[in-house]
Formats: C-alpha cells, sequence, structure tokens
C-alpha cells in the first residue's frame, strides 16, 4: 500500500486496530492509529517487530501452524490472546485480508476486535456461579425456591443431609415440605402465610420439623416473597437452618438464669471499668436497690471501701475471695464477703461476683473479740488486785500484827504503848485510804454498762480551769485550747471531769522549775472516736524503762514529788469503762503528750476555739 493509495486515509483513522504484516518474514509494515493505542507501541517500534512479537510464548506454536497452513483470501482466524506492551493480555479475534503483492512480496491486512472486557465479564460470570456453587455445597442452610403455588422449584443438596429427604423428593411431592413441619407448629405458618403472600417483608420463624434420620429437629426459617405487578407472589425464596444445638443451649440457659435469679445468695456481673451488667434478686434485695437502678451503678458505688487492686483484672488471674463493706441505696453499711471470678470473653473483661452478707458473722466476731478483750482487761485487773493485796494491803496488814504483838497488855502504863497506838493509828488510816483507792477502781470497772451521755469538752475543761485556777496561778501555767476537732462525745460527765482533772493536775505537778508551765489542748477526730491531745512540757517519763507501766496502780516515776501513783491508773480505768482508750507519749525533761479516745457523738460538733492566757 503506498502513501497515495486511495485507502491510506481509512486506514488510518478506522477505530478498529488494524496493521499490514509482511507474510514472510512477519514483520509488520504499517500499522494504524487504534493499534498504537491498544498495544501501547509507537509506530516506530511497531516496524521493528514481527507479528510473533505480540503473542505469549505457549500461543506461537498454534500460530505457526496456522502460518504454515495456506489461507484464504480473506480468512477468520478466531480468537487469540495478545499481548501489550506492559505485558497485558488482550482477548482479541482476528480476521486478515490477502493485500496485492508490493515489489514482489505478499502482504496481508489484519483487523482486530478487541474481546477484553467481554471476556473478562465471562469470567467474572464464571467465577461469581462457580463461587455461588461452591456457597451452597458448603454452607449449612437449605436454600430453597417456592413458586406462586408454593411448590418448591429449587432445593438445595443439604436437605438430605439436614432433613433426610433428598431434592427430588421435595420435587416429586410438591407439599412434603409443609407436611414434615411438626403438627404442633403449623399453626405458626397458617397465621402468617397471607401476609407473605402479600408482601416483600422479610419473614423469620422457628418451628419444628419430623426429619426422616434424625427425628424432632428446631429449624430456623428465613424468606422473602417476589410479588408482580399486581402485587401477588410470584416466588419465595429463602434458607432453612437446623438450630437444635442452639435451642438446647438456649434452655440450659433460660435454667440457668432461673437457678440464678432464685437463688438465696447475691449475684453480680461487672464490666471491665466497674459498671454493673447484670444483677440477680438476692443482690437486689440485699442492696435494696430494684434491678434498674443497679444496672445504672458502678461497683465503686457499691462498695464502700473500694480497692482497685482487689477488682483490677490481671492476667491469668481465676478467683479471689475478698472480705469489704457495701453500701445499700438507704446508706445502710453491709459487710459482705465476696467471691470475684475475673474472666475473658469475646475479648472483653469482665468479672462474676458472689455477695455474701456477714452481718451476723462480724457481729459475732465483734462480740467475741470484746469478750476476749474483756477477758484480758480483767485478767490485768486481777493481777493488779492481786499485786495490791500482796503489797499494799499486806504489808500494812503485817504492821499491824507485828504492831499489836509488841503492845504490852501485861502493863498498861508501858511507855512503848503509845508509841504503838500512834503507830497503829497511822497504819490504819494507809490500810484505810489503800481500801478507797480500790473500792473506788472496783466501782469504776462495775459500771460498764453504765448509760452514756454527751458531754461538752470545752464545758468540762472550763469547770476544771476554774477548780484548779489557784494552782494554775501559782505555776504560771499558759494554755493553748483548739477545739477545731469537735467538742462533743459520749461519756460520763464525772468520768470525763476526773480524766481532764488528774491529766492536768499531773502536767502541774510534774512540771520543770527551769521553764515556764506550757499546756497545749486539742482535738481530732478520727475514725469514729474524738482524740483529746493535752500535751505539756514537763520532766516527762522515761518510756523505754517504764512504757508498760505508765498506768499501773500506785506507779510512781518522780518519787522526790509527792504522790500515791493513782491517778494515770484511774485516768486509765475511767476511759475504758466508757468505750475509749488513751495512750502517751513522753520524753525525760521535754514532757509528756497524752492521747484520751472517747467515743464522738453522732452529730459531734465541729466548733473551734484558740483560748489562751
Amino acid at each position: 500500500m503506498t502513501p497515495e493509495h486511495p485507502y491510506r486515509l481509512l486506514f488510518e483513522n478506522n477505530p478498529l486496530p488494524m496493521w499490514v504484516f509482511d507474510t514472510e518474514t512477519y514483520r509488520f509494515l504499517m500499522v494504524n492509529h487504534a493499534a498504537i493505542e491498544l498495544y501501547g507501541y509507537s509506530e516506530q517500534e511497531f516496524l521493528q517487530k514481527s507479528i510473533m512479537d505480540i503473542r505469549p510464548k505457549e500461543e506461537l506454536a498454534a500460530l505457526e501452524e496456522v502460518l504454515n497452513k495456506g489461507r484464504t483470501a480473506y480468512n477468520r482466524a478466531g480468537e487469540w490472546v495478545h499481548t501489550t506492551k506492559d505485558g497485558k493480555r488482550l482477548y482479541v479475534e482476528v480476521a486478515s485480508h490477502t493485500l496485492p503483492e508490493h515489489e514482489g512480496r505478499g502482504r496481508r491486512l489484519v483487523v482486530i476486535h478487541d474481546l477484553s472486557a467481554r471476556k473478562r465479564t465471562e469470567q467474572q460470570l464464571q467465577a461469581a456461579e462457580l463461587l455461588a456453587q461452591s456457597i451452597l455445597k458448603n454452607i449449612e442452610e437449605i436454600v430453597f425456591t417456592l413458586n406462586e403455588e408454593l411448590e418448591p422449584v429449587y432445593v438445595s443438596p443439604q436437605c438430605e443431609s439436614n432433613l433426610g429427604y433428598s431434592p427430588e423428593e421435595f420435587y416429586q411431592d410438591k407439599g412434603l415440605w409443609f407436611k414434615i413441619i411438626h403438627p404442633e407448629d403449623r399453626q405458626i405458618f397458617k397465621r402468617f402465610l397471607p401476609r407473605l403472600k402479600s408482601t416483600p417483608n422479610h419473614f423469620q420463624v422457628e418451628c419444628r420439623f419430623l426429619t426422616a434420620n434424625k427425628g424432632e429437629r428446631w429449624q430456623l426459617i428465613q424468606c422473602a416473597a417476589t410479588l408482580d405487578q399486581n402485587g401477588r407472589i410470584s416466588r419465595l425464596d429463602g434458607s432453612l437452618i437446623d438450630i437444635s444445638k442452639r435451642k438446647a443451649a438456649e434452655q440450659k440457659l433460660q435454667f440457668s438464669d432461673f437457678s440464678v435469679e432464685r437463688a438465696a445468695e447475691a449475684f453480680l456481673w461487672t464490666r471491665a471499668d466497674g459498671s454493673i451488667m447484670r444483677a440477680n434478686a438476692a443482690a437486689c434485695s440485699l442492696l435494696g436497690y430494684t434491678k434498674e437502678e443497679l444496672l445504672t451503678l458502678s461497683i465503686l458505688e457499691v462498695d464502700h471501701n473500694f480497692k482497685a487492686e482487689v477488682w483490677k483484672w490481671k492476667e491469668n488471674d481465676k478467683a479471689l475471695s475478698h472480705e469489704t463493706v457495701f453500701k445499700g441505696k438507704s446508706g445502710q453499711l453491709l459487710p459482705v464477703e465476696l467471691h470475684l471470678n475475673h474472666f475473658l470473653f469475646e475479648d472483653d473483661n469482665y468479672c462474676f461476683i458472689s455477695v455474701k452478707d456477714i452481718s451476723a458473722r462480724k457481729q459475732a466476731e465483734e462480740e467475741r473479740n470484746s469478750l476476749i478483750e474483756e477477758t484480758v482487761r480483767q485478767n490485768e485487773h486481777l493481777q493488779q488486785f492481786a499485786y495490791i493485796v500482796s503489797h499494799n494491803l499486806r504489808a500494812p496488814v503485817a504492821n499491824i500484827v507485828g504492831l499489836t504483838s509488841l503492845y504490852n497488855r501485861d502493863n498498861l502504863q508501858d511507855p512503848i504503848n503509845p508509841v504503838l497506838i500512834n503507830k497503829l493509828e497511822r497504819t490504819s488510816q494507809r490500810l484505810d485510804a489503800t481500801i478507797k483507792d480500790l473500792n473506788e477502781i472496783l466501782t469504776i470497772r462495775s459500771q460498764t454498762q453504765k448509760v452514756l451521755e454527751t458531754v461538752d469538752l470545752q464545758h468540762i475543761l472550763a469547770h476544771v480551769r476554774e477548780s484548779l485556777a489557784s494552782q494554775l496561778q501559782s505555776s504560771h501555767a499558759y494554755f493553748e485550747v483548739d477545739f477545731s476537732g469537735g467538742t462533743l462525745v459520749l461519756g460520763v460527765k464525772s468520768y470525763v471531769h476526773s480524766i481532764l482533772f488528774n491529766l492536768i493536775t499531773n502536767a502541774i505537778k510534774y512540771r520543770s522549775l527551769e521553764r515556764g508551765l506550757k499546756i497545749k489542748i486539742k482535738t481530732v477526730f478520727s475514725e469514729g472516736y474524738l482524740c483529746l491531745l493535752l500535751q505539756d512540757n514537763g520532766l516527762g517519763i522515761d518510756m523505754v524503762r517504764q512504757q508498760h507501766k505508765v498506768f499501773g496502780l500506785y506507779r510512781r516515776f518522780h518519787p522526790h514529788i509527792e504522790g500515791k501513783g493513782l491517778g494515770l491508773h484511774m485516768s486509765k480505768t475511767q476511759v475504758e469503762s466508757i468505750g475509749g482508750w488513751i495512750d502517751v507519749d513522753s520524753t525525760v525533761d521535754q514532757g509528756s503528750t497524752f492521747k484520751v479516745y472517747f467515743q464522738a457523738h453522732p452529730r459531734n460538733e465541729q466548733l473551734s476555739s484558740g483560748i489562751s492566757n
């Protein structure tokens, strides 16, 4: 074909890819624009190649076989695979036509029809069909299609393994599917069939089927109707799957839920953040909440003594027992014993808690501990009493016996007799004083059930300071008072007065002569008790040597100062009889700090007072 040929323009601008090749060398002689665009080669690149170069290797043998055979002037070579410059495969239909020889060489015109899009579509359809067939073969569900008369037109092969009937049996007996529905469940279909035939909505129903090989089985049916232009059913498509295992599990779960709900023991379930996700009736009854109210709470709002390390889930954490206090809706505090089981479910952390009310046990433990403490205290008192009997009473009695044995009954005028009588009198007075002290202590100890009253420490202190006014003035005592922690306690007014009187009297008596007496009084609220701290800057006590003797009866730590050693023991006895206790910190030549713990008044007023003089 020469440039002057009248069809050159038609060749170059034809929308179909076209070229001319040499029938001996198979080299390209001409290519049009459509071929250049489809194959990606430039015109110069094309003219340096042969028709062999645009074929994949596996097609070269077939091409050579076709080229070696004789061809007609017009030849449809059929469908082939070509390759583009970038290696992409093209599916094409090839037609060729013989051209007149040019300069003694044979030529052939080739026209290409690109079938790649169609081939890809066909491959996709084939793949989709294979996928659909694979799904139908491998899914558990029975897939079915019914016609407008609800007769099976397609039933997937799974029907045989599930129901025990082959697809052919359903095709032969058009009503078989309805016959094998459990008689008690057929009414379900009769109720919703009218709606199913008149609406395209999706329907789902669970019922029992009488299978040919497995007996009675639960099935889940899902289906939707296709309606024609008149709104009538034209076909029904759906699926059916065996849910017998799920139904059995649901029944077991229902039984478990029934048991949990009616259990006497309280149960709670929480999420990882502590929010309560479930509670049984016993838990609601224990805490006084409705179930709906509990499900809005977190365990932080229920556990009065919340400890994060107890509730935090840890790896390999299985079970944990823990005692704490739950707070009910009314504010009531309930001692409980918890058994926590942390577990992982579907990548989330949860906790199952068994809650046991141990109020009765705790009360019994408190009573037992109180009894033990009282026994120990009574034992200490008996030991002290034995000590007093063996020392403070035995010595004067022995003196009296000795003095009476020396008394001269034969000669009443003997000069020794008046001396002995005088000594007998003094010894009897000391014995009488000791017996009075013992009687007072025993009286206090015997009144442990005395009714407590509200006592104002600030008022008692004022009375004590008034009764000791002259001694405080002569000792130049300086007071600092801070009642910001509270002033009201539960006690016996006379006991509280005696305690403050003894402590302040001791501060005066055992003051240091090298510095002015300074007394600091402060109250601090601590765990249900109001602690009165009374600090002085006096002689102090050697706590290393005397720590266990400070509150003993007739214990004295500064013999050069007159005293009986009864005040601190009396204070200890009095404060213990009203449910408190006393402690002391002391350093020699620096002073002492006595800490008196009183039962706090329920509505203790937070009064503050800064009094100094």
